[in-house]
């Protein structure tokens, strides 16, 4: 019994209870915490990929060129996923504010499109003196076709997300977050997760929202996945800390925390129980180790009952997701093995010359610690004589420091600090200085603490100086706060430093002038010559710029440039825009000897006209640049009014179209192309009509234009494509079918995916087709555009080059291109039979047919005597209104079985 009762046992059944009332207390919790993270790199998993984050990167940003993006975007990105065969989209984006009207209608109309598989972002957050949290959900017109998730996530005391809940209450109800939704949970369930980091971020499927909006995205990467949507770029600072992986952007971890509950990993605590059971055993294992063992078997046992726990806990974490806290019986091991050496160390010799012999160690250590101190140390003694000093402070300030006065070897700014500190001032804990040393101004971070400490037997105050050199980090500091208003390339603003810049002058009363630029023929630099000597050109502009002499210069992104100025009348105004243009189109030099021209429109405006709103301001100068580059040349437009209507109206056009073509308002008719020798219909060539409830007939000039400059000529072109395709499949075999597609469509689109599609729902034999392609389609990348053109004729499709003479062709090298029909453009048959020049140029073109193998086809042949005279010439091939308007394809078919061909040929 007296063995049991002795104090070493006493000790140890108090530390148990020590242990269990700071475990009751949670005091181990950030040991535990800091001891689950290397748990999970001990079985790491890998993502399932059913989930793919579609990032908002800092390129996605950049080929924006604005954030918040314009709703628009939005809806290009979930048009494009849909388009894919995209499973849910979860848009980690608040959307909880009204944007631009035209952009909110974008938008809400993808969301509709999507048919309920969209989900947007709703989550709670703190607004700076108020209590009550702030509440985002979508506005109701983006609700109304999409259901909210939760975004908010579990931040632990320090800042790190452990857990995950599967919603909150948000306005009332009971939103489920992403991962409760993508992995199918109960929508009212209610509670959290820990999220299982052992999960691998990198091996989440990742997408760049630029490649998306550019359609380099094939439709693999996506289809049948859920997406989620959100940002990357270090701009919007959307990063949370996490074990392990240490930063993560918001919307990945939303991705890790959905693959959790997706793979069954979901983590949940063992409770207290089996820790408290565990320390019990602890006890009983610490009093048997406490009576007497050797301190070697303390030892042993003390690491071998650590390394089984921590296995332990790490296997059931792996395994069987359960988290088992270990913190405590570290501690206790911990504690039993110190006071066993404790107990050592005081069976190995008297109490005084123990305390003696520490006390010694203590001093050495301590002089070694400062010496050796990473940080500046420097302990100066109350007569300012310095008595102690690390080697980097030494190095820091160029002196020997130990021994020296401090007033002799210290910077004033120094000595001031440790003077305020023998004076006991108000010194802040922390605070900052700028020095100047032997290499050069240095800022230090320091802290000075007064103590009072026994030398030689005396009592005596001493300051304690640490100090840090944060130079180079206050610098990239300062670097990053420059990137975030200025353009990395040429040191320009960014388009929102511009308009803060814009709105902080207008706001002080001041009257702005405002002019953007667009460059012409950069692109063609930077394609010919490079990206590098392209940024070169873009930093001779902006100097040049510069010296205009405005109040700032900003780059809009790409080769859009724009300036402030003092406000001016209209007539200076555009005298002023019209001076940047005309400098702006002197030669460049460039690297290498290369040397560069670009042209630029200008278009501009002033607050007297648009008001005191920077916005607006940019606005009108972008309407006005857009109407002066509707010219040739170096031009200048001021904003009017007017311009307003006009975008107005295209606007409705835009969405007029896209309404047209949701609820199928379009119409295609067919133009007979006939056989100049036989008279016999071989042919006809699709053409779209509309008649729009409001607008009337629209001129299919005015509205494929329109289609061209917002992309929707993709899906009409491929509407057109599979429509009169289909129609064609039902006509007799040797009628073959020409379809126009428009130079837009192979810049935007996969051309020949979209041709090949079209025939196989369509069931019509592909070599009964003919594609109709402008020169224009080579002037972007004809490399490309020819590429693409021997795999559509590779299929047994026709290529038809139409209004052959009005564009950029040459005929040196029209052999070479991948094209099977010339058709002649109708501005030259129109003048037959009177006009020699233009027999001249059609006797020309039909020589070089011949002699290339190519077939031709006159367009608009209005009269007998032009298709006479066509057909004696050597044409193939005739259309116009001479044998037959655009008609329906009944009519079309009525005229191929009748007689009626013959007789107008």
């Amino acid at each position: 019994m007296l063995q049991i009762l002795r104090l070493p046992v006493l000790q140890v059944a108090f530390g148990g209870l020590l242990l269990v009332a700071a475990v009751l207390l949670g005091l181990f919790a950030p040991l535990d915490n800091a001891l689950r993270g290397p748990r999970y790199g001990l079985a790491p998993a890998t993502a399932s990929g059913a989930i793919v984050f579609v990032d908002i990167d800092t390129a996605s940003l950049a080929s924006v060129g604005v954030w918040p993006w314009p709703r628009s975007v939005h809806a290009r990105l979930l048009d494009a996923l849909m388009a894919l065969g995209a499973g849910r989209v979860a848009f980690d984006v608040d959307f909880a504010v009204a944007s631009d009207a035209a952009g909110d209608a974008a938008f809400e109309r993808a969301l509709a499109d999507a048919g309920g598989y969209a989900l947007l972002a709703a989550f709670q957050q703190q607004q700076v003196g108020v209590t009550a949290p702030a509440v985002n959900m979508p506005l109701p017109r983006f609700a109304q076709h999409a259901d909210p998730v939760s975004v908010n996530v579990n931040l632990d005391a320090d800042g790190i997300v452990r857990s995950y809940p599967l919603g909150m209450w948000l306005g009332g109800r009971w939103v489920p977050s992403i991962a409760a939704v993508f992995g199918d949970i109960a929508p009212n369930a209610q509670g959290q997760f820990g999220i299982d980091y052992a999960i691998d971020p990198a091996s989440v499927p990742r997408l760049s929202a630029a490649d998306l909006l550019a359609g380099r995205v094939p439709a693999a990467a996506v289809a049948g996945r859920d997406v989620v949507i959100g940002a990357s770029a270090v701009e919007l600072r959307d990063f949370f800390v996490v074990p392990r992986h240490g930063i993560l952007p918001g919307a990945l971890l939303q991705i890790v925390a959905t693959e959790t509950l997706l793979q069954g990993r979901a983590l949940v605590g063992a409770g207290l129980w089996p820790e408290l059971a565990a320390i019990a055993l602890l006890i009983g294992i610490g009093a048997w180790l406490r009576s007497g063992r050797r301190l070697w078997l303390v030892a042993i046992a003390c690491v071998t009952l650590a390394a089984g726990t921590e296995a332990a806990a790490a296997l059931l974490q792996a395994r069987v997701a359960l988290l088992f806290d270990t913190a405590a019986i570290h501690i206790g091991l911990a504690a039993i093995l110190l006071t066993a050496l404790l107990d050592e160390v005081r069976r190995r010799g008297e109490q005084h010359r123990l305390a003696a012999r520490e006390r010694d160690a203590v001093r050495v250590v301590l002089d070694r610690v400062i010496t050796d101190s990473f940080d500046g140390v420097v302990i100066v003694r109350d007569d300012r004589r310095i008595i102690s000093a690390s080697q980097s402070a030494a190095r820091l300030l160029g002196h020997v420091l130990i021994g020296e006065e401090a007033n002799a070897v210290l910077p004033l700014e120094l000595i001031r600090v440790i003077d305020d500190s023998f004076a006991r001032a108000a010194v802040a804990p922390v605070h900052e200085v700028a020095i100047e040393t032997a290499a050069g101004p240095r800022q230090l971070e320091y802290a000075a603490t007064l103590s009072s400490v026994e030398i030689d037997g005396a009592t005596r105050d001493v300051v304690s100086l640490s100090f840090r050199d944060i130079t180079e980090r206050r610098a990239a500091e300062d670097r990053l706060l420059y990137l975030s208003r200025h353009d990395p390339v040429t040191g320009a603003l960014t388009r929102s430093a511009l308009i803060e810049e814009a709105q902080a002058r207008l706001s002080a009363g001041q009257a702005l002038a405002l002019v953007m630029l667009d460059l012409r023929r950069f692109r063609a630099i930077n394609d010919t010559l490079g990206h590098n000597q392209g940024d070169v050109l873009l930093r001779l502009v902006v100097s040049r710029l510069r010296n205009m002499g405005p109040d700032a210069v900003a780059r809009l992104g790409g080769d859009n440039f724009a300036l402030l100025a003092p406000a001016m009348d209209g007539e200076r105004l555009a005298g002023f825009a019209e001076s940047i243009a005309e400098w702006l189109s002197f030669p460049y030099q460039l690297d290498g000897g290369h040397s560069a021209v670009v042209a630029a429109s200008a278009g501009a405006t002033t607050s007297l006209v648009s008001g005191s709103d920077a916005e607006t301001m940019l606005i009108h100068a972008d309407m006005a640049l857009s109407a002066a580059k509707e010219s040739v040349g170096s031009v200048v437009r001021l904003y009017e009014p007017g311009m307003d209507n006009r975008l107005q109206a295209s606007q409705q056009m835009d969405a007029a179209l896209r309404g047209a073509l949701h609820h199928q308002q379009l119409t295609l008719v067919y133009q007979p192309q006939i056989e100049l020798g036989t008279g016999r219909l071989i042919g006809a060539e699709a053409l779209s009509r509309w008649n729009d409830p409001t607008l009337g007939i629209v001129s299919p000039a005015d509205f494929v234009a329109a289609a061209e400059e917002t992309g929707l000529i993709v899906e009409l072109g491929a509407w057109v494509l599979e429509a009169a395709c289909r129609e064609a499949a039902t006509w007799p075999e040797h009628i073959r079918l020409a379809v126009n597609v428009s130079p837009v469509q192979f810049e935007l689109s996969d051309v020949a995916e979209t041709i090949e599609t079209a025939l196989q729902r369509a069931g019509l034999d592909p070599r009964r087709l003919d594609i109709e392609i402008t020169e224009g389609v080579f002037v972007r990348n004809a490399t490309q555009v020819t590429r693409t053109l021997e795999m559509i004729r590779a299929m047994g499709i026709g290529i038809a080059l139409d209004d052959f003479g009005t564009g950029y062709s040459s005929l040196g090298y029209l052999g070479q291109l991948p094209i099977d029909k010339i058709k002649i453009d109708q501005r030259f048959v129109r003048e037959l039979p009177g006009d020699p020049e233009s027999i001249a140029i059609i006797t020309s073109v039909l020589g070089l047919s011949r002699a290339l193998g190519k077939t031709t086809v006159a367009e608009g042949i209005e009269t007998a005597a032009q298709a006479d005279l066509l057909r004696a010439a050597g044409c193939t091939i005739g259309q116009g209104f001479h044998f037959g308007r655009p008609m329906s394809a009944a009519a079309l078919l009525e005229l191929a079985s009748g007689p009626e061909t013959a007789a107008v040929a």
